[in-house]
């Protein structure tokens, strides 16, 4: 993991208003999330992690406070601009999959690249690379019902890498799953930002995507509560191990 800051969020907050009543379910984050690293995003339901993912990949606007990716703040830019950045700087990878059910694998993970202008036979061979690169180059096309949950999975993780990002956005990418095909998933998001140096930033509930990130930042009531190492998680988990004996 290199030094250098991808993403800062300074004091955002966000606010919901629903007729009388006034919501903020961010009350001013600021964090530093570091290139290449491997970040879990921890909190109960209410907690405003949801609504912070959401600031963090431009799929929602800040009341308050600054979103800045590699020192320029993302919604300062133009609609178009920021549609720009969504497709070619950042993955998205959603707990129900989203894949579009009358597409098979290949025309999933390639759809991306019609946005970015890549030629239809590029597209085919990147995205014949991509599943491959997820295990599931003998599925290409195969569509979503005649593919397992956790092979749906694989195919929005592939999706998320088709153009290339720099960041990947996992939202409780093992949620759906069992606990064998989330480890499976957890285990390939792991691989994936090892070997090729992506950031990856997960919501999630699931303590072995803890036990594999590089921090933990616990958030409470739209604040965060604290930020963990994982050395310090790690040591926490035997501790509570040790007195649960």
């Amino acid at each position: 993991m290199t030094s250098d800051i991808i993403i800062r969020t300074e004091n955002v907050k966000k606010r919901y208003v629903t007729g009388e009543e006034v919501l903020w379910a961010l009350k001013g984050i600021d964090l530093d999330i570091q290139r290449g690293e491997f970040l879990s995003i921890m909190g109960p339901s209410g907690s405003g992690k949801s609504t912070f993912f959401n600031q963090i990949g431009a799929l929602d606007r800040p009341t308050e406070g600054r979103v800045l990716f590699e020192g320029h703040s993302i919604f300062d830019l133009s609609e178009s601009q920021q549609a720009w950045f969504r497709c070619n700087r950042i993955g998205y990878i959603f707990q129900t999959f989203n894949l579009i059910q009358v597409m098979t694998a290949l025309q999933n993970v390639t759809l991306p690249m019609v946005f970015q202008g890549v030629s239809k036979e590029e597209a085919a061979r990147r995205g014949t690379a991509i599943l491959e690169r997820v295990g599931l180059g003998h599925r290409l096309h195969h569509k979503p019902l005649e593919l397992s949950g956790g092979q749906q999975q694989r195919v929005a993780v592939a999706r998320a890498l088709a153009n290339t990002p720099h960041v990947v956005l996992a939202d409780e990418p093992t949620g759906n799953l069992d606990t064998q095909t989330g480890s499976e998933i957890i285990e390939l998001l792991k691989t994936l930002n090892r070997e090729e140096g992506v950031t990856v930033i997960c919501s999630t509930h699931d303590p072995k995507m803890l036990r594999n990130s590089d921090r933990i930042c616990w958030m409470l009531d739209g604040q965060l509560d604290k930020i963990s190492s994982q050395a310090e998680f790690s040591l926490e988990a035997m501790k509570q191990d040790t007195q649960g004996r």
